[in-house]
């Protein structure tokens, strides 16, 4: 098989994540591994692009192997549920801002909440994806889509967040600020891609089948998306 257009994205995304890897691995190093910090995830976000481009670039060599466009799958359904933590990380860190100035910062309970939400969506993402015995079951599964309702919630809750975080700003740690508006410019950048997931599992529309649709708009509401956001995460990170 011949090199196209959608191998050019995973072509993309190993020279967007391999880097986003290593800087992850240096966040983590310094300001610490926890799971609430964010760091932790970016990294596993920054492996699962990387594990699923590599198989997609072995479908070059074996286009008839199922189990590659598999493990892609499973790569690529792992995406939303990092991205929405490192989120909910970050207001939780701004979050400890306010309780360490005021005292009167949210419960960590309901940061805990919406990652239990994106945890469980990734595994049924996952498992949608792994049983899949063809290339149109590994968008279309029931599993994916009770995952992908799961991440919608998810993100709701993460606007609510935001909101009542951000509702305190007057009460955030000098420095602390930048965190806030990371979360408030990837919260509509996880929007779109949100969209994208949806209309790939809930329709039949051929436009959005993450496998053989059209890849413009593949990279426009997904790849993009999903580039920006750990930029942005990283940038602010590396100010901290």
């Amino acid at each position: 098989m011949a090199v196209n257009y959608r191998h050019g994205l995973s072509i993309l995304e190993l020279i967007v994540y391999l880097p986003s890897l290593f800087i992850s691995l240096y966040m983590g190093f310094r300001h610490g591994f926890q799971r609430n910090a964010g760091w932790i995830l970016l990294i596993i976000f920054s492996l699962a692009r990387i594990v699923g481009s590599c198989c997609y670039l072995a479908t070059i060599a074996h286009p008839e192997t199922i189990d590659l466009y598999i493990a892609w799958g499973v790569c690529t359904s792992i995406g939303l549920a990092p991205l929405i933590s490192t989120c909910v990380g970050l207001l939780s860190r701004v979050n400890d801002s306010i309780q360490r100035k005021t005292g009167r910062g949210l419960l960590p309970a309901f940061f805990r909440l919406i990652g239990l939400l994106t945890l469980a969506g990734m595994v049924l993402c996952i498992v949608g994806s792994s049983m899949s015995s063809s290339l149109q079951g590994i968008t279309n599964s029931i599993e994916a889509k009770v995952g992908d309702v799961l991440y919608v919630i998810a993100w709701a809750c993460l606007c609510v967040l935001l909101l009542v975080v951000g509702s305190k700003y007057a009460s955030i740690e000098d420095g602390e600020h930048r965190l806030l508006l990371a979360v408030g410019i990837s919260v509509p950048l996880l929007f779109v891609r949100l969209i994208y997931s949806l209309l790939s599992v809930f329709t039949h529309n051929p436009t959005f089948n993450m496998l053989t649709g059209n890849v413009t708009v593949f990279l426009v509401m997904a790849v993009l998306e999903e580039i920006v956001i750990v930029g942005i995460c990283l940038g602010v990170g590396m100010t901290l």
